[in-house]
């Protein structure tokens, strides 16, 4: 019955993809070689052999409830501790989930363009000429009659992201970008195919526009700094060189100098050039529109009461919180926008999120999520360094981490006012600034004492942050943490292109001053 399912792609694949679609074979055969591949029956060493046979049998046919059993199973235990087979079942259970949602918002679509009058003609012949291997009807549900198109693509869309933030989806991550990047293709030369309703006039023209790259970014985030200037804040001045080489930056790490503010070494980066990361308009395609799912901290800061994370749209995340000049207006179409929304999110892993509060995207590895953003840096050389042991000092007492086999990139992006809270890390850092300006300030770790570490939280280690609050009021500072005030330490303000050297162990406190984009680098 497996390959009844399978079938159907070669029998209806000139009825699916509409004369004319330079990319519409592409997206049919990523799709049934996918499928293929996730209905053929596991090997001898595959790590779905773990779970019940019962749960892999009902996998072709109720994709939807399989995936809810596997979210199930990966919240039992903590995320490290979770079976490697439940990892796999829902990633699987997604991509089956996503592939019949995208096969039958394809058909969908036709019908309404009279190349198929009935579409649960169509869907009945998936199982009589199959062999009775036809999907559960819940994978064809409607969840809205707004937009047909923007319902069957955000869905599938949003199953494959949460398969990469919940389960990782390791094995099948490249299975899942080809997925999105042929349906992306497909949608961008279908806009001028579908004559009827997917949205009003002035937002098909937008589409249009956008999909075709006719867009200039020429816009940009609010990046304004009121009222500050930088010679009245910054005490301590740490050290900067401009295009430093790699042999001075291994110079510099032998003598064991700290923290540097390295200026002009990024002046290559396609982000701070003809592929601007300070365009929102660009940021939305390289998020297919703004549909990737991402998870957002909502909060000033991780160790504020109240602090929470949740997952949303790309393009939500920048409405709500990063395009202030929107934060705290609600026009009726955007009170519209806004239950449409929560209706999509109702009986899913999504959160809508309040209008008036600080949303994150914080250390996030968006680069292997979205590939196409990590074309736009590059690894700075200086990663791979290496540095001598006595650099290391900020770990005595600690067993060392395990050596990494290149640098770990995370994303660092929200509005201005979001915070890192002083604490320290395990690896060297190098910090690169692309869009706005940060404020940062570091301790040596012979500050420590000074310093007030935390202790145990609810069983997690938090030793590696501070109870305190370094912007914090001074009176109340001085009553909890008498000795803070004696702590040394050095500050900048990080400004576009500008990358900052982070030395294992130095404790670090982080405030955006604007909106705000950096890449972290973390290598050993």
């Amino acid at each position: 019955s497996h390959y009844g399912i399978i079938r159907y792609f070669e029998r209806f694949k000139g009825h699916l993809m509409p004369e004319g679609f330079m990319h519409s074979q592409d997206l049919n055969d990523s799709l049934a070689s996918s499928l293929e591949t996730l209905l053929a029956p596991p090997t001898s060493d595959d790590a779905l052999l773990g779970c019940p046979k019962s749960v892999l049998l009902a996998l072709p046919t109720y994709p939807e409830s399989v995936i809810r059993l596997a979210r199930s199973k990966l919240y039992t235990w903590p995320y490290s501790q979770v079976p490697d087979c439940w990892r796999r079942l829902f990633t699987d259970a997604s991509l089956v989930y996503a592939i019949y949602c995208i096969q039958n918002g394809i058909c969908s679509a036709l019908s309404e363009n009279s190349r198929f009058e009935d579409r649960n003609t169509l869907v009945d012949t998936l199982g009589k000429n199959g062999g009775g291997g036809r999907p559960h009807d819940d994978c064809f549900k409607s969840k809205n009659s707004h937009d047909p198109l923007e319902d069957w693509v955000q869905e599938a869309v949003n199953v494959l992201d949460m398969a990469i933030i919940m389960a990782g989806a390791d094995s099948r991550r490249n299975m899942i970008d080809a997925i999105i990047d042929h349906l992306r293709l497909y949608l961008e030369q279908g806009m001028n195919i579908y004559p009827h309703g997917y949205g009003d006039e002035q937002l098909r023209k937008k589409r249009r526009k956008l999909l075709t790259h006719e867009v200039q970014y020429k816009d940009t985030f609010p990046l304004n700094m009121k009222g500050f200037h930088q010679s009245d804040f910054i005490q301590h001045q740490m050290s900067s060189a401009t295009r430093l080489s790699i042999s001075a930056f291994e110079r510099h790490l032998q003598d064991s100098k700290g923290p540097l503010v390295i200026k002009g070494a990024l002046e290559h980066w396609p982000a701070l050039n003809e592929r601007p990361w300070r365009s929102p308009t660009y940021l939305r395609e390289k998020t297919f529109g703004g549909r990737r799912l991402v998870p957002v901290e909502v909060g000033r800061s991780y160790t504020d009461e109240g602090w929470g994370q949740r997952i949303i749209r790309f393009g939500a995340f920048m409405d709500e919180f990063m395009l202030q000049e929107n934060r705290g207006e609600r026009t009726a179409t955007n009170d519209s926008d806004a239950n449409r929304e929560e209706q999509m999110y109702k009986g899913s892993n999504l959160q809508p999120h309040g209008k008036d509060e600080i949303g994150y995207l914080a250390q996030h590895d968006l680069f292997s999520q979205i590939p196409s953003l990590r074309n736009d840096i590059s690894i700075p050389d200086y990663c791979f360094s290496e540095p001598p042991q006595s650099v290391a000092d900020g770990t005595a007492g600690k067993a060392p981490p395990p050596k990494l086999p290149e640098p770990t990139l995370n994303a660092w992006l929200g509005p201005a006012g979001t915070v890192s809270p002083l604490h320290t890390d395990p690896y060297h850092n190098i910090l690169c600034q692309v869009v706005g300006k940060k404020y940062v300030r570091l301790y040596h770790p012979d500050q420590t004492q000074r310093l007030y570490a935390m202790g145990s939280e609810a069983g997690v280690d938090m030793s590696n942050t501070s109870e305190l609050d370094v912007e914090g009021n001074a009176d109340e500072l001085g009553r909890h943490f008498p000795l803070f005030k004696e702590a040394r330490y050095v500050e900048t303000i990080l400004g576009e292109g500008e990358s900052l050297y982070i030395p294992v162990g130095w404790w670090h406190y982080v405030r955006s001053l604007t909106t705000s984009f950096s890449v972290s680098f973390w290598w050993n």
